[in-house]
């Protein structure tokens, strides 16, 4: 009970606003911790909210691609975009959408930049950014810096983050108790075969020969988008804007865009696994078929025919 003092001249009852015995001390003794806790996580960086806003400036921060050119050249920054994706009322060309990475919210706390940790997604692209940007290096040893990518030629894709040592994606094949190789907080199926997860790594953990994930895993290449004609495009320029289809060189198994919404902390994006996905003629389907896009306008359109 708060302590009452009597006015004897007005004859009065008042309370002291002064006056803090019992409870009150102990609430008012809490809220003053409260607020010095808040200051020194909030100093420190440490508030959700500051960690939150962090990680958006570190993943949204907008990325130049390459300058527009007719052909996919080593070194550039592009983007892997899904030549259009099989949603029922929905507009592929206004969804821009691009293969980007994302952070699990249980993460959040612990890094707000692009790890190891992170997992891929299917997004829509309002602008290339850090997380739906990639450079495409060489899948070999050599550096193929300047020079036009052909069809069926090994490369890597490097997270636009650790420029000191980069990290690519890449996949892998099941383990040998069929367990995945990788992690991810959403899996889709396929005939009610789970599909391969896509991951990120740093490429000299690669390089050390006690790594779980061989240097192979990394490596990427595409194919012509029309199978009749793959044997005859092998070794020539790879175009810009274009349909095709990009293959894990471990498993041979395509980049495929999933029509499964998952929600993420940037909004409701679409599950990306590695899967081959064909009709009956033996052509990939819409799931299979992206473009590599530089900002070039001319090399193709996202409305090409995806059989």
């Amino acid at each position: 009970m708060p302590c009452r003092i009597i006015d004897t001249d007005s004859g009065s009852t008042r309370f002291q606003p002064s006056v803090r015995i019992g409870n009150w001390v102990e609430d008012k003794c809490l809220e003053e911790d409260t607020i010095v806790n808040f200051k020194r996580q909030h100093d420190k960086g440490e508030l959700l909210v500051v960690k939150a806003r962090k990680l958006y400036d570190n993943f949204l921060k907008p990325i130049v691609l390459a300058a527009p050119k007719q052909n996919i050249i080593f070194g550039d920054v592009v983007q892997l975009m899904p030549i259009t994706m099989g949603i029922e009322n929905v507009d592929s060309a206004e969804l821009n959408a691009a293969l980007s990475v994302v952070i699990n919210e249980r993460l959040v706390y612990r890094s707000q930049s692009i790890n190891e940790d992170c997992e891929l997604s299917v997004a829509p692209s309002r602008q290339p950014c850090v997380r739906n940007s990639f450079r495409i290096v060489s899948g070999g040893d050599h550096d193929l810096t300047g020079q036009n990518i052909k069809y069926g030629q090994r490369f890597q894709l490097q997270c636009m983050s650790g420029e000191q040592d980069p990290i690519v994606l890449y996949s892998g094949p099941k383990r040998c108790n069929l367990q995945q190789g990788i992690n991810a907080s959403y899996m889709s199926q396929k005939h009610g075969e789970v599909n391969l997860n896509l991951g990120l790594v740093q490429r000299s953990k690669c390089k050390s020969p006690n790594s779980d994930i061989p240097m192979a895993y990394t490596n990427w290449f595409c194919r012509h988008v029309n199978p009749n004609l793959r044997f005859e495009s092998e070794g020539e320029d790879i175009p810009s804007n274009s349909p095709l289809v990009i293959v894990h060189s471990t498993t041979n198994r395509n980049l495929a865009a999933e029509n499964v919404m998952i929600p993420t902390l940037f909004g409701t994006e679409f599950l990306v696994s590695v899967q081959n996905y064909r009709n009956i003629f033996k052509h990939e389907i819409w799931k299979n078929i992206w473009m590599i896009s530089n900002g070039h306008a001319a090399g193709g359109s996202k409305n090409s025919d995806s059989h």
